[in-house]
C-alpha cells in the first residue's frame, strides 16, 4: 500500500479538523498507518474464523483459551524485553520482524497438526503482537506535534478498526465462496486463515519504507534504562486498570465467535458481518473522542465510555436471538473501545520521551499477563457455560473503570499551542 494511496483513501473520510491535523503527520506516521491497516485486515479475517476453525477441527474451547494464553505469554515477554532494543535495532527492523512473526505463525497454525503445535506457534504470534503493541504508541507519539497527537491516535485507531471491518467481511464470506467452489468446510476455513496470515506478513513492505527508524537518544542497556527511568508512579497507576480490564476481556472476548455460532446458531458469514458492524461502529464513534476529551478530560472520557458499556455487556448472555445479541455487541463494542485513542494519549501524556518505550512496554506486559490468565480460565469456563464469563467480564471492567478514575484523575493533556486544531461550527 503506497503512502499516497493511503492518504487518498483516508483523508476524504476525515472530518474537517482531522484533515487539518493530518497535515502535521509525518510521512513515517502514514507509513506506520499503512502497516497497521494491512495487519488489521488480517486480524479481522482471523477474528472471524480462527476460533471456529479450531472448534470445527475437533479441539475444545480450552485449547482456544490456551492458544490465546500462549499468545499472551509471547507478547508479555516481548513487551518486557523490547523497549531497550528500540534505540539499538530501530523501529523499522522491529516492525518488519513483527510482520513476519504474525504472518508465519498464523500460516503455521492453519496447517500444523495437533494442539501442541498450534499452541506453540501462538508464542511466535505473541512476539509479533507484543512488538507492535510496544512500538506503536511510542512511535506515533514521536511523529505528530502535541496539538495533533489525539488526532493521530484517533486516526490510527479508526483505521485499524476500519481495516478489521474489511477483514471481518472477508473472513465471513470467503469460506462460503470457497465452499461454493467445491472446497470442504474445514479446508475453506484453513485457506481463509492463510489469506489473513499473508496480509499480515505483507505489511513488511510499507514497514521497510520507514525512514526515521531510531528514537531520539543514544542506545542504552536495559539496566541503564531502568536506572534512568523516572515514571514509576505513572507506570504503577496505569498497570492497575490495565490488568483488571485485560483479565476481564480475556474471560470472554476470545470466544465471541464461538458464542455466536454454537449458542445462537450464527453461520460463519453472519459472524463476519456482526464483527464487521462492530468494527465500523467503533471507527465512526472514535472520531468523537477528541471532542469528549476536551469536554470531559482524558480520564473522564475513558471512565464514562467504559461504564456506559456495562449494561449492554451484561445483557449479551441473556440474549435468546441473534439480532438482539448482535445489536448489544455493537453498542457495547462502540462504547468500550471508542476511548482507546484517548487512553493511549493518557498513557504517554507528560511522560518524558526517554521513558515512553518502557512505560508502554511494561503496561503491555501487564496487559498480556492478565490476558493470559483470563483467556486460559475463560476457555475452561466456556466448556461449562457460555454465559458465566460475560458477567465476570463486566465485574472486572467496572473495577478497571473506577480504578482509572481514582488513580489517573490528575493526568491532564499537554497545553496546546496557539495553533491548536479545533472544530468550528
Amino acid at each position: 500500500m503506497s503512502l499516497d494511496l493511503l492518504k487518498r483513501l483516508v483523508r476524504p473520510f476525515l472530518p474537517r479538523d482531522y484533515r487539518a491535523a493530518a497535515r502535521s503527520f509525518t510521512p513515517d506516521a502514514w507509513r506506520y498507518l499503512a502497516v497497521a491497516a494491512m495487519q488489521n485486515i488480517g486480524f479481522g479475517v482471523l477474528g472471524t474464523v480462527f476460533a471456529i476453525y479450531l472448534k470445527d477441527a475437533g479441539l475444545s474451547e480450552a485449547v482456544v483459551g490456551d492458544v490465546e494464553g500462549a499468545l499472551a505469554i509471547g507478547s508479555a515477554i516481548t513487551c518486557l524485553a523490547l523497549p531497550p532494543l528500540v534505540a539499538r535495532v530501530g523501529y523499522r527492523r522491529l516492525i518488519v520482524i513483527a510482520a513476519l512473526a504474525l504472518g508465519v505463525s498464523r500460516l503455521g497454525q492453519a496447517f500444523v497438526p495437533g494442539a501442541v503445535g498450534i499452541v506453540a506457534l501462538g508464542l511466535l504470534y505473541g512476539v509479533g503482537e507484543g512488538s507492535m503493541q510496544t512500538i506503536g504508541t511510542a512511535f506515533l507519539a514521536e511523529h505528530a506535534p502535541a496539538r495533533a497527537r489525539t488526532y493521530l491516535f484517533t486516526v490510527d485507531f479508526t483505521l485499524r478498526v476500519g481495516a478489521m471491518f474489511v477483514g471481518a467481511l472477508i473472513g465471513g464470506f470467503l469460506p462460503d465462496v470457497l465452499g461454493a467452489a467445491g472446497m470442504v468446510d474445514l479446508s475453506a476455513l484453513r485457506t481463509t486463515i492463510a489469506v489473513g496470515a499473508l496480509l499480515m506478513a505483507g505489511s513488511l513492505l510499507p514497514a521497510r519504507l520507514i525512514e526515521h527508524s531510531r528514537p531520539a537518544g543514544k542506545p542504552v542497556s536495559y539496566r541503564e534504562s531502568i536506572r534512568a527511568f523516572t515514571s514509576w508512579g505513572r507506570l504503577g497507576r496505569l498497570l492497575v486498570p490495565e490488568t483488571l480490564i485485560s483479565f476481564g476481556a480475556g474471560l470472554s472476548m476470545p470466544f465471541v465467535a464461538l458464542f455466536l455460532k454454537h449458542r445462537l446458531g450464527a453461520s460463519v458469514d453472519q459472524v463476519g458481518m456482526i464483527q464487521a458492524a462492530s468494527s465500523i461502529g467503533m471507527a465512526f464513534a472514535a472520531f468523537g473522542s477528541p471532542l469528549f476529551a476536551r469536554r470531559l478530560g482524558l480520564v473522564g472520557t475513558v471512565v464514562t465510555t467504559e461504564l456506559l458499556s456495562l449494561p449492554f455487556l451484561v445483557m449479551v448472555p441473556l440474549s435468546t436471538g441473534l439480532p438482539t445479541a448482535a445489536a448489544l455487541l455493537l453498542v457495547r463494542g462502540v462504547l468500550m473501545n471508542m476511548s482507546w485513542p484517548v487512553y493511549n494519549q493518557l498513557a504517554t501524556e507528560g511522560v518524558p520521551a526517554a521513558d515512553r518505550p518502557l512505560v508502554v512496554g511494561w503496561v503491555r506486559f501487564g496487559w498480556s499477563i492478565a490476558w493470559f490468565g483470563g483467556s486460559v480460565l475463560g476457555g475452561r469456563l466456556m466448556t461449562l457455560s457460555y454465559t458465566l464469563p460475560w458477567y465476570l467480564t463486566a465485574g472486572f471492567y467496572a473495577a478497571g473503570a473506577f480504578s482509572t478514575l481514582i488513580l489517573l484523575r490528575g493526568v491532564r493533556a499537554e497545553a496546546a499551542s496557539p495553533a491548536v486544531v479545533e472544530s468550528r461550527p
